[in-house]
């Protein structure tokens, strides 16, 4: 029988992780399931909160990382620790700002690997917020050009950032020239949304690491980024290597949405700093392996 892990990645907010993990555990019906969490360094001890409330589950780990070493490198560590400690076959990244209702979560997955093999599986994500559909996505960053033309972009916008002028300046330019705008990275707009589709970039917030991933892959996610672009980078990593990432709707899961950004940067112009300086930076590890075929 397939062994299944669930990866959570936690950072400071306690009740969503803790809701994340009942989820889990009140719902899957699958008999051979495990759960990692993974503290990012949380400064609040929130990490160690959870080290005590876990301590006598067998199938719950929590590991404490000593930094928050951001999402890329967050993540790796307790997908590593899945595949060399608990030598699972699955391994289930999700947010911690995730819920699970289905009881037959990890059954539809392994049922649709049987069927058809596949490296990268996301499922249906339902956003809490507004109820829309986050998988699958449109890939933006499609090649060197305009990967270069998002940071140019990324940058005048955090220069208006200091400047306390963003927001008004970026509304301006949208209502005299729409189309001057860049779209957003991180678009959902592929129809038909019930169907499954293979080769397609998928939503960070949850993924589902195959057998054929793990025994050839030693990270989940390239290292070098903070956050954001991971989707991008992943999706532009397995086409090059010509692994096949999978939309699977009977397979769902519930989203809240940036609630450890949120959390972190409670002023809205803040926030909006911090989005766009680690999009400069993730967008930079694009360009390059975009414009270095070594890597």
């Amino acid at each position: 029988m397939y062994k299944a892990t669930f990866v959570i990645l936690h950072y400071e907010t306690y009740s969503d992780t803790v809701k994340c993990v009942d989820s889990i555990v009140k719902t899957t019906q699958y008999p051979e399931w495990t759960i990692i969490v993974v503290d990012n360094g949380s400064s609040n001890k929130s990490g160690n909160k959870l080290k005590v409330l876990y301590e006598n589950e067998p199938r719950i780990y929590v590991l404490l990382n000593n930094k928050n070493l951001g999402f890329a490198r967050g993540n790796n560590t307790g997908y590593l620790y899945a595949k060399r400690t608990l030598n699972a076959d699955f391994v289930i990244v999700i947010n911690n700002d995730t819920i699970i209702k289905q009881t037959d979560f990890v059954e539809k997955i392994i049922e649709r690997y049987k069927r058809k093999r596949f490296d990268i599986l996301g499922p249906d994500i339902l956003s809490m917020k507004n109820g829309s559909h986050q998988n699958p996505r449109t890939e933006v960053f499609t090649n060197a050009f305009i990967v270069r033309k998002y940071i140019r972009y990324f940058r005048y916008t955090l220069w208006l950032n200091y400047l306390h002028m963003d927001t008004l300046v970026v509304k301006i330019k949208k209502f005299f020239s729409p189309s001057s705008t860049l779209p957003s990275a991180n678009s959902t707009d592929i129809n038909p949304l019930n169907e499954e589709m293979e080769n397609i970039k998928l939503h960070g917030s949850a993924l589902v690491f195959s057998p054929d991933f793990l025994k050839q892959s030693e990270d989940a996610f390239y290292p070098e980024t903070f956050l954001y672009c991971e989707e991008s980078i992943l999706y532009h990593l397995s086409s090059k290597m010509g692994l096949i990432t999978v939309y699977y709707p009977p397979v769902k899961i519930f989203h809240k949405e940036d609630a450890t950004s949120d959390y972190l940067n409670k002023r809205e112009h803040i926030k909006r700093r911090f989005y766009l300086k680690h999009n400069i930076h993730s967008a930079k590890v694009l360009l390059k392996l975009f414009t270095n075929s070594t890597i």
